[in-house]
């Protein structure tokens, strides 16, 4: 079958105006709520390490990379300060490429601000949300500065004065990627507990008798059982496959990695040490 245009130029016309539209579409995500990255994949790397998006014309941008979502106690919202939120990122730096390579999803995404504000959830520590921030101030990761500083250290005052404009304006790296894996996410995935977490969290606990599958420690009472946490190994809270779920007592689940360190700043984890560390050392 031969197809024949006989309004090529009005074709044409159409084409270039969908291409448009997607292109004032893409600059718009990446300027107000930015784009949500499921795997370092979906971000170009020059070769100085630097970070960018692919838009709809083939043009590259220079992006900011961060975790879009923090889990707090609602009563703190009005006290949080940048030194108390994930840092965003400008590089493919040693922080995200171990985050990515633990295979910790739906936690990041891309903007092209330059004014070191980002669109931002605050949730509680069950997934809900508290509350969202278009112009949320976050720090720079000072992995990420001392390398466009071409210093050794990064110090806090460097921090406070860093200029993100000027970064963006500095001249980038040739270009040296691969875009074979690339897949592009148009609309943010929140990491949200799923509906019926906790009725699937309680059963996990209950199969394994309510015992830390990392020191084996058991929560004998049930008071002892709020100490035994169910963990989303790969980071994802929608992933509920049980291989992905591991049964752990409230410090191993603090002792994962330095994002649940957080833990350790809770009422819970304190009242663990206070009441139950005792017996946890006995049996270790």
């Amino acid at each position: 079958m031969e197809i024949k245009f006989t309004m090529f130029d009005t074709f044409l016309d159409s084409v270039q105006s969908i291409t448009q539209r997607e292109l004032l579409d893409a600059k718009e995500i990446l300027s107000l709520e930015g784009k949500n990255i499921e795997n370092l994949s979906d971000i170009l790397v020059g070769e100085s390490g630097e970070l960018f998006d692919l838009l709809p014309d083939g043009r590259l941008v220079k992006v900011n990379l961060y975790i879009a979502v923090k889990s707090i106690d609602k009563s703190h919202l009005n006290y949080i300060q940048p030194k108390d939120i994930y840092k965003y990122h400008l590089y493919k730096c040693s922080t995200i490429s171990q985050m990515f390579e633990t295979g910790r999803k739906h936690r990041y995404k891309i903007n092209n601000r330059v004014d070191g504000t980002f669109y931002f959830t605050f949730s509680d520590y069950r997934g809900g949300v508290i509350a969202h921030r278009e112009n949320q101030k976050l720090n720079v990761c000072k992995n990420c500065l001392k390398r466009f500083l071409q210093k050794q250290f990064a110090s806090d005052y460097d921090v406070e004065n860093f200029n993100l404009k000027d970064f963006h304006q500095h001249r980038s790296s040739f270009f040296d990627f691969d875009t074979s894996s690339l897949e592009k996410g148009e609309d943010a995935r929140p990491n949200t507990y799923t509906y019926k977490w906790n009725e699937i969290s309680t059963q996990l606990r209950k199969k394994y008798n309510y015992t830390c599958q990392e020191c084996g420690w058991r929560a004998k009472t049930t008071y002892q059982q709020r100490f035994i946490h169910t963990h989303h190994q790969n980071g994802d809270k929608q992933n509920n496959q049980e291989e992905n779920l591991k049964v752990l007592c409230i410090e191993c689940h603090s002792n994962v990695d330095r994002y649940h360190s957080r833990i350790k700043s809770t009422s819970s984890y304190r009242e663990f040490k206070d009441r139950c560390y005792n017996s946890k050392k006995v049996r270790s």
